[in-house]
């Protein structure tokens, strides 16, 4: 991403994702999947850090949490679009159609994100980075163009302010090294990895991937592990997209707090189900209740049947999590850093949530057959602490411009310029920097394309005729 682009970045991840899921879809025994399995992991987890970083250049500022907020919502559709075509394809008669039917229908999509980046731009900042203004200024003006605006006072003040941050930063230590050295970049890394393993220490991943496991010790069957986990799958999609929704008028802080706080009570009360009934299998209510949490494979049922409300607690801890973890954790990943480490940093925050998930993911089953419901308090410990611990040391970021993002953390001076510091002269269309007190006349017709001055002429003669 930072040498070649963004755009570079995404066919990077769909190459190493369509030769992973080929070779997934035409295994011959269990090493070559293992190892497919390796290589489209390479792909697809690297997307997870690719596009938001993509999608955060792209977004204007108060927008910024819907657009990169839907990635969260196309990752949950993804995981959604694969447990409709597991459920789909286990009818069919053919049992090697059943898993490399669903296995080729997933090449689609890198192929598909190859052919977007045809149409699509480049980040505009990373044009920047390597200097290309023209290319970078043609790309904002057009994307953030304003009906009813001649001047086109936003997206002109918004450029300007890129091209002077970016002049900056490219005269920065762009390695991995001063994310940890420098003081500001360090504070913003800690903030990121640490919300990543906090976010994953809810113990989702392990609900998902132990999920057909832990229905089949409930009793049941192939069909059944099937259908609940679409629908556990769908509340994802679903709360992914009201968080995206509500982000930028609430705020990241506020849903990051709901999610991991909210997250750590459903599993209280999921380990309060279990300890107490599970062992006698008495008071069938309270079990059904918790079905689908994190359980036991002590837990056992006699009932066959799972109802929609008989997984509220399983739904309600996921619909939790979408708002407040999976959707607001990938936007706060890619706004923290500046534009020279921001790819970098992304990467991090994705790398400890992989890590964080490996380790849980390694250790569930051994847990579950030792302790039983007491693992359940490994992830209420770290949710409770984590929550206390980020009402104090999280910033919030809504509506704050990438370029401006340094003024949380303390450090005004390596902020440029600031958006409320610029503005067009309507009468001399000059856009106008006012420092301390002090204009300052940038450069006359500083950013104007001779698109925008057909459209003031056109504005000027209508003004005139009224």
């Amino acid at each position: 991403m930072d040498k070649w682009g963004r755009k570079a970045g995404v066919i990077y991840c769909a190459i190493f994702s369509i030769i992973g899921g080929a070779l997934l879809c035409g295994s011959k025994n269990v090493s070559m999947f293992i190892v497919a399995r390796f290589i489209a992991g390479w792909g697809s987890w690297g997307f997870l850090a690719v596009t938001p970083t993509y999608s955060a250049e792209l977004a204007p500022p108060g927008l910024r949490g819907f657009f990169v907020g839907m990635n969260g919502v196309n990752i949950a559709l993804g995981y959604g679009l694969a447990s409709y075509m597991g459920m789909a394809f286990y009818f069919a008669d053919n049992e090697t159609v059943k898993w490399r039917g669903p296995l080729g229908l997933a090449l689609i999509w890198p192929f598909m994100m190859i052919g977007i980046m045809f149409v699509v731009p480049e980040s505009p900042r990373f044009l920047l980075m390597k200097g290309k203004v023209e290319k970078a200024r043609d790309i904002v003006y057009r994307l953030h163009n304003i009906k009813g605006d001649p001047d086109q006072e936003f997206a002109r003040s918004e450029f300007y302010q890129m091209q002077k941050q970016t002049e900056l930063d490219r005269t920065l230590e762009p390695g991995w090294w001063a994310m940890f050295t420098r003081k500001g970049y360090r504070r913003r890394t800690a903030l990121a990895m640490g919300f990543a393993f906090i976010g994953q220490s809810t113990g989702v991943l392990v609900v998902n991937n132990y999920g057909p496991t832990l229905y089949a010790t409930l009793g049941y069957g192939t069909k059944q592990q099937l259908e609940f986990q679409c629908g556990w799958i769908t509340v994802g999609i679903i709360f992914n997209a009201v968080g995206a929704l509500f982000m930028d008028k609430v705020g990241r802080k506020p849903l990051m707090l709901f999610g991991v706080a909210g997250c750590g009570v459903c599993l209280i009360i999921e380990a309060a189900i279990v300890a107490e009934y599970a062992a006698a299998g008495t008071n069938k209510a309270a079990l059904a209740a918790g079905v689908g949490e994190l359980q036991s494979p002590l837990f056992s049922v006699e009932e066959k049947e799972l109802t929609a409300h008989d997984a509220a607690m399983f739904y309600l801890f996921l619909a939790v999590y979408s708002m407040g973890v999976d959707v607001a954790g990938v936007v706060f990943y890619s706004e923290l850093f500046p534009n020279h480490i921001r790819a970098k940093g992304v990467c991090l925050s994705m790398a400890t949530v992989a890590l964080t998930d490996l380790v849980y993911l390694q250790v569930t089953t051994t847990a579950f057959a030792t302790i039983g419901w007491k693992f359940y308090l490994v992830f209420i410990i770290i949710c409770a602490l984590g929550t206390a611990l980020m009402i104090f040391v999280l910033p919030e970021t809504k509506g704050i411009p990438l370029e401006e993002m340094a003024k949380i953390f303390g450090e005004t001076e390596d902020v440029v310029v600031f958006t409320d510091d610029l503005h067009v002269d309507h009468n001399t269309h000059e856009l106008v920097v006012a420092r301390k007190g002090e204009l300052e006349h940038v450069a006359t017709h500083q950013g104007v394309t001779p698109e925008i001055e057909k459209a003031i002429a056109v504005h000027h003669e209508r003004v005139t005729d009224a």
